[in-house]
């Protein structure tokens, strides 16, 4: 079995073990039950995405890639004035214009 990605929760593992799948690609889900004591073990408690055939890596690491770079992608937003702002203000940080609606 060959680990591909460390995900952040054990929805988000899911969301890509489900994603892969739609893709042909078999992986499974390993360590999403220790979610619930990260922060009282000395390990790392965050799930891992693992392939059960080591010939889906590459495609399985490009797919990943594509979906780490649409994530970050929507990681900021653009205001009337020209400005970015993270995705987490609700205001423009430069000219204190509201976020338009998606």
């Amino acid at each position: 079995m060959i680990p591909v990605y460390s995900a952040a929760d054990p929805v988000e593992v899911e969301i890509l073990r489900s994603y892969l799948a739609s893709h042909g690609i078999d992986a499974v889900v390993l360590g999403s039950q220790l979610w619930g004591a990260r922060g009282e073990l000395q390990a790392d408690a965050y799930p891992r995405l693992v392939l059960r055939d080591a010939a889906d890596e590459p495609r399985a690491r490009a797919l990943l890639r594509e979906y780490e770079r649409r994530r970050h992608a929507h990681a900021a937003w653009h205001c009337v004035c020209g400005e970015q702002s993270p995705v987490t203000f609700e205001i423009c940080w430069a000219c204190g214009a509201e976020r338009p609606s998606p």
